[in-house]
């Protein structure tokens, strides 16, 4: 079967699967070829990014960031794809005849040029088709006419190095982001004053984000008690509670001119101490992150 012919029965095949009610008629294709095509890599303990620019359409752009799932990005230069659905397929090689392709994921595109955003597994697989010699291909109708069918393909030539290197990428992030950092509650029993290994495993979470971080400008630590017990005793409670976690976080390796450690016993509720449960919530340390002034 000659090249032409095999083309032939993949648009076909490509044009009935997901133009709407198979009416389209036509077929706008866009892929890099083996002079053009590139994998770029940027990252570093933040975030990892795999950028693939696709000549007369945009980027496309595989990206993984701290604590949060793979997603990948097609990034238009202008308006090609119309409103409606938008299909992910991953699509065998043209030397490999007779295999159909694959979909892997269909979602809602409203149009106006705006990037098209799929995330989770089907990024991952997207990836996996890359790394097995297929082409992973975003498909809609197109901006002007939607009996025309506008194809944007990921070309897997020159994948293989540069995702070798994005997967060492990968492995350098840090296990969570700054946001998903920034505010911590540490929870206490009745008056308990001890660490637990949940409260230390999220401590040491906090101690290695600021240890990579020299945006971060201070750490705020501000105990708290439930209303059980004079105000004495809960002021007291408070400050032992602070003591401990600031004590924890140094032994880590937090500078101590970063720590602003505070107590309050139960003048801070953050809810009411009527019920166990909000006593529950009540009887806690926060520990608080703050970026410096960048302005």
């Amino acid at each position: 079967m000659g090249i032409t012919q095999q083309l032939l029965i993949r648009t076909t095949f490509l044009l009935a699967a997901y133009a709407p009610f198979g009416q389209a008629n036509a077929l706008t294709h866009y892929q890099s070829d083996i002079s053009d095509s590139e994998w770029l890599l940027s990252g570093d303990i933040f975030s990892c990014s795999l950028t693939h620019p696709v000549p007369h359409y945009g980027e496309g752009h595989f990206i993984k960031e701290a604590g949060e799932p793979m997603k990948f990005i097609l990034q238009p230069q202008n308006e090609k794809l119309g409103p409606g659905q938008v299909y992910i397929i991953s699509q065998a090689p043209d030397w490999s005849p007779g295999i159909k392709p694959e979909t892997l994921g269909i979602l809602p595109y409203p149009g106006y040029g705006l990037t098209v955003e799929v995330g989770g597994k089907v990024a991952e697989r997207m990836l996996t088709s890359l790394d097995r010699g297929r082409h992973p291909i975003v498909a809609g109708t197109a901006w002007e006419n939607n009996r025309e069918t506008v194809e944007v393909s990921l070309s897997n030539i020159n994948f293989a190095p540069a995702y070798n290197e994005f997967r060492r990428c990968l492995s350098s992030l840090l296990p969570v982001n700054y946001d998903q950092i920034a505010r911590t509650a540490a929870l206490f029993p009745p008056n308990g004053v001890n660490l637990t290994d949940r409260i230390r495993a999220r401590l040491d979470l906090v101690a290695l984000y600021v240890s990579s971080d020299p945006s971060v400008g201070y750490i705020y630590i501000d105990g708290h008690s439930d209303s059980l017990g004079t105000r004495r005793e809960n002021r007291e409670l408070s400050k032992t509670r602070a003591e401990k976690v600031t004590a924890y976080l140094l032994e880590k390796g937090v500078p101590a001119d970063k720590i602003v450690s505070r107590y309050h016993g139960e003048r801070y509720p953050s809810t009411t101490n009527r019920t166990s449960q909000g006593r529950d919530r009540n009887r806690r340390v926060t520990i608080r992150l703050e970026k410096n002034d960048e302005s």
